[in-house]
């Protein structure tokens, strides 16, 4: 008796899991039409601006994800499909997205429905920091990189003191904007260090972050950057030196990184006659640099080849190293992309000539290099 039982549950199983089968396959095939090849009713591409959709032909969803200043009401469709094949609404069409849109392909009679669905990103930037508000804070550099945030990104910017620092106050952030530099030390602030979970769960879901100075081994704290590789670091006291300090950006680099956002995404950087991108012009300076030894990747000593390895190992794009460096040494700047743990993506730049007040009191004539590489990462970050 316990067999038939045990038989007869086993065959209901099977018919349940076979029906389940079924109808899960029929769901996901609704958008399909077996009589039809699959070339000739499909939407191939679906842009807004520079964004491009995600688009699941199999299912007929389409999915934006749009810069925060997007107009939802009012956005122009740029629609690629098979020729033969016409979309409703065409491309080039003004339409709303605040609601579900249907898009429909047709070809030989037969039609394939589209529902767009479309979210705008949140358009906060937000300064973090040790100290309670910009007039508190103590290194100078730190101050101004805030002020210059604060003045940049007017009623877009936000500072949250860590202490203040929560998930739910990141809810309404687009990229979080971390700078810190110091003398004598290059440890975080502790108050950096117990918010961890928070800024970790952050990317994790989608959040973006530019960390600038001492603050580029924040991408270790959180777990973003395990290569343990960040290990040139300066913290001493600064020195003149008459000479203009420059960063390059691919001209010695097996794959030249000078097409990057980081040099023109809002505001193109200017280069001097070797290509290079001068930061820091005569005086005193502090080079408090915070940079990647990719020497041991690729055997002793330092060789071309490493920055692509160091992407293949750790997914961590160089950006920048000093100019100058004929071999791919040091990183001064890295892009750490988004990978299946983190949907969130960094930008770290630990070039210590990247200083933004001068100690002496002079004018820098090429701080709007740095400030423009600053702009163009937050502003790229942003479409992420």
């Amino acid at each position: 008796m316990k067999n038939k039982i045990k038989n007869g549950f086993y065959i209901k199983y099977v018919l349940l899991l076979l029906l389940a089968t079924i109808t899960y396959s029929c769901e996901e095939r609704l958008n399909y039409d077996d009589q039809l090849p699959s070339t000739l009713n499909i939407i191939e591409s679906i842009k807004i601006g520079q964004t491009s959709a995600t688009i699941d032909n199999l299912s007929g969803v389409v999915n934006f994800v749009l810069p925060s200043e997007t107009n939802l009401a009012a956005v122009v469709l740029d629609i690629k499909s098979p020729e033969g094949v016409t979309i409703n609404p065409a491309s080039g069409t003004t339409v709303d997205l605040t609601n579900p849109l249907e898009v429909t392909a047709m070809s030989g009679g037969k039609t394939r429905h589209y529902i767009i669905n479309a979210r705008v990103l949140p358009n906060q930037i937000a300064f973090v920091s040790d100290a309670t508000s910009i007039d508190n804070i103590v290194d100078e550099d730190v101050k101004a990189a805030a002020q210059w945030a604060k003045d940049t990104y007017g009623s877009r910017f936000v500072f949250i003191p860590f202490s203040d620092l929560t998930i739910n106050s990141l809810k309404t952030v687009n990229v979080v904007f971390f700078f810190y530099d110091t003398q004598g030390t290059s440890a975080l602030p502790q108050e950096s260090l117990d918010k961890k979970n928070v800024l970790t769960q952050y990317l994790v879901e989608g959040g973006k972050m530019l960390l600038g100075g001492m603050a580029t081994s924040y991408a270790e704290v959180i777990g973003r950057d395990k290569s343990g590789l960040l290990t040139i670091k300066g913290n001493g006291i600064g020195f003149v030196d008459g000479g203009t300090w420059s960063i390059d950006g691919g001209v010695n680099f097996q794959n030249d990184q000078r097409n990057s956002p980081i040099y023109n995404f809002t505001q193109v950087i200017s280069t001097d006659s070797n290509g290079y991108f001068p930061v820091i012009n005569g005086g005193y300076k502090e080079d408090h640099n915070n940079l990647w030894d990719l020497g041991p990747l690729l055997g002793p000593g330092h060789q071309k080849g490493q920055f692509a390895e160091f992407e293949n190992l750790y997914g961590g794009k160089v950006l920048a190293v000093w100019s100058g460096v004929s071999d791919e040494c040091c990183p001064g700047i890295i892009e750490f992309k988004s990978n299946s743990v983190y949907a969130g993506t960094i930008i770290a730049i630990g070039i210590g000539g990247m200083e933004w007040a001068m100690n002496d009191g002079r004018t820098n004539v090429y701080a709007s290099n740095i400030q423009g590489i600053y702009r163009n990462s937050i502003d790229y970050l942003g479409t992420k």
